[in-house]
């Protein structure tokens, strides 16, 4: 019973720290759509700079922690806030999901650089560098106060500063966003964003406030948990405490802050009592290690389901810009066709050993790459199992080859080994989406990373498997320039079968999944077909790529790429255009090259001295700008290639002649208007992008009115309305609402002066209540009685979610 007792309590102190990760995660997905994957990266970073501060700088451990989770937090959520996820907030949730990604790679790495920068350019004393201890400090005593529970049990003073942290964290955090009227505004805000603002609620403000309780979350967990060996102070141990605590999130539904609090508890609990009493684990490798994935992935198959009401509508995504529509065939394929002579060239005339070899591991990481385009790029699912695939294929591989096959059934073998796991992973994707699914691909990739790949006859222990170079009939691939011409010749295949799936019935088949599957469904596209097309294709095309990759290097072992490594390629492949297969392959050239260029820098003999570059030998400068180009998919979603291809075809644009327009004169509203009209609208244009919608509207309408505006669709009324909520900025014109010019207003500014508008589609919010919906904009109670009065039938739904009304009920709470 005291060994019992003894693994319950330890266990449920890792638990509270799961726990206070759960409750940040939850609040920031609550209140903004953002599933914050670089939570840890901030947790970690707040630690250290306690770590810092304290060892370092010789500050007592409470100012230290006090600065670290109050001041220092709270600056580094609001400037994330204002410099990343305001924006990732209105972006498609790829992006979300791929931009949080990025941070989580560059964020300490950008923090140990700069402490590097601290401890060896600047010579600033006190900092301890990147020499972090193994046994950091807490914020309690140091050592820790030892204390018996009902005089068997132990348990020390750090672990119960984490219980206390935990338990008064979760209850603040669920009073504010269950019974404060700043909490109501915030969930209606992610509810619909566009709607909140129309009922008032300052979306900037909403956001900031979440971040920065987000951030004081995560390093308050930082600091309480970097004093036990399981999490330490580094920042894979983090990343790896937070995917463990996204189990606890998901079991709260990604919304309930004390369902998330108990989860991450039982998660604590049952990984110590599964390695406490599981003997029978012990005899599968990795098993007992692995729970939390398995939890995690039970957790989201079951519970994570989205079981909302769902419309055939599209998502709202827009299809990528095409820069080159203007452009001959023979103009699009002219600066590839340039860029592939000039590869060949420098393979077979300039290049060295050295850059022969980085150039080869670059083109074989781009074929793994073209994985990501089909999945990601034209899927829009997120997978992070692409190491999965990659290494399932290539020990495939590699067994077979050990066994006599030669090259190319041993090849096939292996990338459709890969391809029959891709198909197992898909199956979560025909019952969740997005950050679901995204989550439920990484624990498959944990679970085969930690069991599958840790079987000996599959792996051959730790020695792996040779991976001969290819040999086809008289053709030998063993020279690295003949192997760089058939890995190339392979990428172009990839890249011209990719570029006619596109274009075939399939592609379109693809694309209507992404954008409306249930119209898909109705319109005889099996989403179920689809799915698992679109996965299969592309494990397959990552096993292929791991099995050339492997053979390159001569050997592959199970350690050569873990799950982690494929967050980094899907930051780099989306830095350079994850919907482009030439986006892949520039994406791994650089992938492979930037580290040497790094650290070789650039020198010029025909230039100053000035412009030579000795290079850098910090390791952390290749995660900081991949992951910064992974962020970047906030502001432009296609990469590095399209925002290229968007500049020349402005430099085009601006060379061409400009077309002849006729402008028709508007008369202006006449001035006595402004005086007797609650609205004006004068000379006002708007639009979308450069396709003018107003041109140049006149409106007056007198006090105490009722105004009709007529027309045919298309005419422009809703832009029209839309413009004087302020959902759409005006180009030109003034909009005078009782005697001011609100032009330049935010709607909600709009919405409390007395602009109201109910939009077309039903201007409630499905997932509050019904009485939250009223509350929102009537706060006194009294207020919601006299609604109830005119709508009797609200009254008996009052506390049901207004997106499980029927459709005449939720126009009535529309209009109440």
């Amino acid at each position: 019973m005291e060994e019992f007792l003894t693994l319950v309590v330890s266990g449920a102190v890792t638990g509270a720290i799961y726990s206070l990760i759960a409750a940040g995660l939850v609040l920031t997905y609550t209140t903004t759509r953002i599933f914050n994957f670089a939570h840890a990266a901030i947790a970690f970073v707040v630690a250290l700079v306690y770590f810092e501060l304290n060892s370092g700088h010789g500050w007592d451990q409470v100012p230290a922690a006090l600065f670290a989770v109050f001041v220092f937090a709270p600056v580094l959520g609001l400037v994330l806030d204002r410099l990343l996820f305001r924006r990732l907030a209105r972006a498609p949730e790829t992006a979300r999901i791929v931009g949080t990604i990025g941070l989580l790679i560059a964020l300490p790495a950008l923090a140990l650089f700069l402490v590097e920068i601290f401890q060896d350019t600047f010579h600033w004393g006190g900092w301890v560098g990147t020499e972090i201890a193994p046994d950091p400090p807490g914020v309690g005593p140091v050592p820790p106060d030892r204390y018996q529970l009902a005089n068997t049990v132990p348990i020390d003073s750090d672990q119960i500063i984490v219980f206390v942290c935990a338990a008064a964290a979760a209850l603040l955090l669920w009073i504010v966003l269950s019974h404060t009227r700043l909490g109501l505004q915030m969930r209606a805000a992610i509810d619909r964003p566009a709607l909140a603002a129309l009922r008032g609620v300052d979306d900037a403000r909403t956001s900031s406030v979440a971040w920065v309780l987000g951030a004081i979350l995560a390093g308050l967990a930082g600091i309480v948990g970097s004093t036990f060996p399981a999490f330490a102070l580094n920042p894979f141990n983090y990343t790896l405490m937070l995917f463990v605590a996204a189990t606890a999130a998901v079991i709260g539904g990604l919304r309930s802050i004390p369902y998330a609090f108990a989860g991450g508890m039982l998660i604590g609990v049952i990984r110590n009592l599964g390695v406490g009493y599981l003997e029978w684990g012990k005899s599968i490798p990795g098993l007992r290690s692995s729970a939390p994935y398995f939890l995690l992935f039970l957790a989201l198959f079951v519970l994570a389901r989205d079981r909302s009401r769902r419309a055939a509508v599209s998502t709202g995504e827009a299809p990528p810009p095409d820069y080159l529509a203007d452009l001959p065939a023979w103009r699009r394929l002219l600066p590839w066709t340039i860029a592939t002579a000039a590869l060949i060239a420098w393979v077979f005339i300039f290049s060295d050993n050295i850059w022969l070899d980085i150039v080869l591991r670059g083109l074989a990481l781009g074929l793994v790459f073209l994985s990501f385009v089909v999945v990601t790029g034209h899927g829009g699912m997120v997978s992070l199992a692409q190491t999965a695939f990659v290494t399932t294929g290539a020990l495939t591989a590699g067994y077979f080859f050990d066994r006599g096959w030669p090259f190319i059934p041993a090849l096939v073998v292996g990338a459709l080994a890969a391809c029959a796991l891709g198909v197992i992973v898909a199956l979560p994707s025909l019952r969740l989406g997005g950050i679901a699914l995204a989550l439920s691909t990484l624990a498959l990739a944990y679970i085969g990373d930690q069991v599958l790949f840790q079987v000996d006859s599959f792996r051959n222990e730790s020695r792996g498997w040779a991976v001969p170079r290819p040999a086809i009939g008289f053709l030998d691939f063993e020279d690295n320039r003949s192997m760089a011409m058939l890995l190339l010749a392979l990428l172009l295949l990839g890249g011209w079968i990719i570029h006619n799936l596109q274009r075939s019935a399939w592609g379109r088949a693809i694309v209507a999944v992404r954008s409306a599957e249930p119209a898909a469904a109705t319109s005889g596209v099996s989403p179920t077909r689809v799915k698992l097309a679109i996965f299969a294709i592309s494990a397959f095309i990552a096993g292929l790529g791991g099995v050339m990759f492997a053979s390159v290097d001569g050997k592959i072992t199970n350690s050569t790429w873990n799950p982690l490594i494929g967050l980094v390629w899907l930051a780099v492949a989306v830095t350079f255009g994850i919907r482009r297969p030439g986006g892949a392959v520039v994406a791994g050239l650089m992938m492979q090259a930037s580290p040497r260029i790094l650290s070789s820098g650039f020198h010029f003999a025909f230039l100053p001295t000035w412009f030579h570059w000795n290079g850098t030998t910090s390791v952390y400068i290749p995660q900081i700008l991949f992951g910064l180009g992974a962020i970047n998919l906030a502001r432009n979603p296609d990469g590095v290639l399209a925002i290229v291809a968007q500049r020349r075809w402005e430099r085009r644009r601006r060379r061409a002649p400009e077309p002849s327009v006729v402008v028709t004169e508007v008369e202006p509203a006449a001035p006595e208007a402004a005086v007797e009209s609650v609205l004006v609208l004068d000379r006002v244009r708007a639009g979308y992008g450069e396709v003018e919608v107003l041109h140049g509207v006149n409106l007056a309408i007198p006090t105490g009115s009722v105004v009709a505006l007529l027309g045919a669709n298309g005419a422009g009324k809703s832009t029209l309305a839309a413009v004087v909520a302020g959902l759409l900025p005006p180009t030109a014109g003034a909009i005078v609402f009782e005697g001011t010019d609100v032009a330049r207003l935010p709607a909600h500014e709009r919405a409390r002066a007395g602009i109201m508008l109910a939009p077309e589609s039903r201007g409630i919010f499905p997932s509050l209540s019904v009485d939250d919906n009223l509350a929102l904009w009537l706060p006194s109670s009294g207020d919601r009685d006299a609604a109830y009065a005119r709508f009797p039938h609200l009254a008996e739904r009052r506390k049901l979610p207004a997106g499980s009304l029927s459709g005449g009920e939720q126009q009535m709470l529309t209009l109440a």
